[in-house]
């Protein structure tokens, strides 16, 4: 069954779509199967997936879907089988009470495993990440618990600074939520991945590629580890 991850935060422009593509990327050149739910209106993901078409490396994409459906918790669970894992790019907002555009990040929110919010090197990118939270803590309240686990994400760091580390410590301390050990760097290959239908992994430099295969180790040791407590809590 598969694992599910939400990749989300009100704020646009952190790079949920690019993050997407690495760890689904990362994921598939490990063996394992991957689905991308594109449910972001731009459909970043899905003209990635196209540009790859007939090309050498398109054997290392995963499939892409568009979802616009408030139904995607009835997806995720029909799919769950097919797949190792499915990421879920969500939109860079999170709509009004009760329309199209919240019925999907909330089915996404509950069918989630993992949820992963992306926060820029900048207090411009962490004051926006509020409302998404104030959501998450809003739904933990109604069910009881905090489920599914989140972890912020520091994205775009520039090499050789230590701002990504200070915007980890703010956003750890001021939320109460874990920060991701991997903080992925800052590559003008990332750009150009998206529009060759490639990754990171593909155009990047050695360290590139390092920090970015870091992330998807980081990203597997989270699911060993709930795997291994679960077994814990079951004896």
């Amino acid at each position: 069954m598969a694992k599910v991850i939400l990749i989300a935060n009100q704020k646009g422009g952190v790079g949920k779509s690019t993050i997407a593509t690495t760890l689904g990327t990362g994921l598939k050149r490990l063996g394992y199967t991957v689905l991308l739910l594109d449910a972001d209106s731009q459909q970043s993901l899905f003209k990635w997936r196209a540009s790859a078409e007939g090309l050498a490396h398109e054997q290392d994409i995963p499939w892409v879907e568009r979802w616009d459906s408030p139904l995607i918790a009835e997806k995720i669970k029909k799919e769950k089988k097919n797949y190792d894992f499915i990421i879920i790019d969500s939109a860079s907002n999170l709509g009004q009470k009760g329309d199209a555009t919240q019925k999907i990040i909330l089915g996404a929110i509950k069918s989630a495993d993992l949820i992963l919010t992306p926060v820029g090197p900048s207090p411009f990118d962490v004051d926006g990440t509020e409302d998404f939270i104030n959501l998450l803590r809003d739904i933990w309240e109604r069910f009881g618990e905090q489920k599914p686990p989140v972890y912020f994400l520091i994205n775009g760091v520039q090499v050789g600074t230590t701002l990504g580390r200070e915007v980890g410590e703010y956003v750890a301390s001021t939320y109460q939520l874990p920060v991701l050990n991997v903080k992925l760097q800052m590559r003008q290959a990332y750009r150009q991945c998206i529009f060759d239908g490639s990754s990171i992994f593909h155009l990047g430099d050695a360290q590139s590629k390092a920090n970015a295969s870091a992330f998807i180790d980081e990203i597997l040791g989270l699911f060993a580890t709930d795997a291994a407590n679960q077994k814990a809590v079951e004896k």
